[in-house]
């Protein structure tokens, strides 16, 4: 387990800081130099599609070593940078965005899920939080001062070296610890029929299919709306985020050790109300209300969507453990990541037909707000339930 725990903490260390270099900052850099709403809303309809497309494959050819899965990852997400640095194409960007993401996400839970239980999930995960907090912001500072002070050619500099470092780093230190769990391993790629056919008493199919919805709302669209707040400052969204981060890391180390002790239906409803007033919040916010007021809301909405994912991922992990295992995970990733394509290809229809501008990103918040509410039907499960055909 000391050796699994490493390796997880060293893929969270490397792919932390990566993504706060770069990939944490592009749905702004796509709006700054001139994606209109739309083509973002398209684009991470794409990226949707490419996670689905490279999960189809992985979940057909992952076998032996992981470590192999997270060098790929690594070297997708250089990919990525270089791309945007190119100028290619932004459909091919989306598909490459949509692949590292997918192995990002899976390696990351196939690794949490193999290294905790549900008596101590919910501290793992605000372990995790707090971990990623740190070195994800340290990425963000670096990236936007290489941003303001330099260009996109710096930064695939940078992230050049640490790929390397990154990819040498797990053939030569990590090969032992490396191989896929053998609960993965004797799982049976997931067909077409059985993903149709899932269906459990906890409505895990609806929440996976707008968990990625929300999910991107919150990194992509909010990002824009406080990239704005900022006037449009690639250093001061970054301070922003990195102030968020400490106010965000003390409060965690204060609920993570307990979470795990209350009475869990109780604190999962909280968080739910809490993030539904996130959403409402996110609505309410304009840059024609008191500064004071604004920085206040901005902390009240980054609390209580922490919270609110430190809860859902420990029932989404606790369910996990009592029903399928990876497959659950397996299949909560493909609800997510279709219905995301399919929802965002609708609003980039929809926002076309309106204007271009960032008007409308409010009144999507509001709808947001009420559709958060859906989550109270995650409701728990006893152990043995199948979670398939239930």
């Amino acid at each position: 387990m000391t050796d699994l725990l490493q390796t997880y903490y060293l893929f969270l260390g490397f792919h932390g800081f990566l993504l706060g270099l770069f990939p944490f900052f592009l749905p702004v850099y796509l709006y700054k130099n001139g994606t209109p709403l739309s083509g973002i809303a398209l684009f991470i309809a794409l990226s949707g599609l490419g996670f689905v497309v490279t999960l189809w494959c992985w979940d057909r050819l992952r076998r032996g070593q992981l470590r192999w899965t997270i060098i790929v990852s690594l070297l997708l997400e250089l990919a990525l940078v270089l791309a945007i640095y190119l100028k290619v194409d932004l459909t091919l960007v989306a598909l490459i965005n949509g692949g590292y993401n997918c192995l990002y996400w899976m390696v990351q839970r196939t690794l949490f899920f193999a290294a905790v239980s549900p008596g101590n999930s919910g501290r793992s995960f605000g372990n995790f939080q707090i971990f990623v907090l740190v070195v994800l912001k340290a990425g963000i500072f670096v990236g936007s001062l290489m941003l303001r002070d330099f260009n996109l050619a710096a930064v695939c500099f940078l992230s050049l070296i640490i790929v390397c470092v990154g990819v040498l780093a797990f053939i030569f230190r990590c090969e032992a610890s490396l191989g896929i769990p053998v609960r993965l391993q004797m799982q049976q790629s997931i067909g077409l029929s059985e993903l149709l056919a899932f269906k459990d008493r906890c409505s895990s199919r609806l929440v996976f299919a707008i968990d990625g919805v929300f999910l991107y709302l919150e990194s992509y669209f909010w990002l824009i709306s406080l990239f704005l707040l900022v006037g449009e400052s690639f250093v001061k969204l970054g301070l922003v985020v990195i102030v968020l981060a400490l106010f965000l890391g003390g409060l965690f180390l204060l609920i993570k050790n307990r979470i795990d002790q209350l009475p869990v239906q109780k604190v999962y409803g909280v968080a739910v109300l809490l993030y539904a007033l996130s959403w409402g919040m996110r609505g309410a916010i304009s840059g024609n209300i008191p500064y004071s007021l604004q920085i206040c809301l901005i902390l009240a909405v980054a609390f209580c969507t922490s919270f609110f994912r430190l809860a859902f991922n420990k029932r989404f992990f606790d369910f996990a453990g009592l029903s399928t295992g990876y497959k659950y995970v397996f299949i909560k990733s493909y609800y997510s990541q279709f219905f995301l394509a399919c929802v965002f290809f609708l609003l980039t229809v929809i926002l076309k037909g309106l204007s271009e501008n960032l008007e409308y990103i409010n009144p999507i918040y509001w709808g947001t707000a009420g559709c958060s509410f859906l989550y109270l039907r995650y409701t728990p499960i006893q152990k043995g339930d199948s979670g398939e055909n239930a």
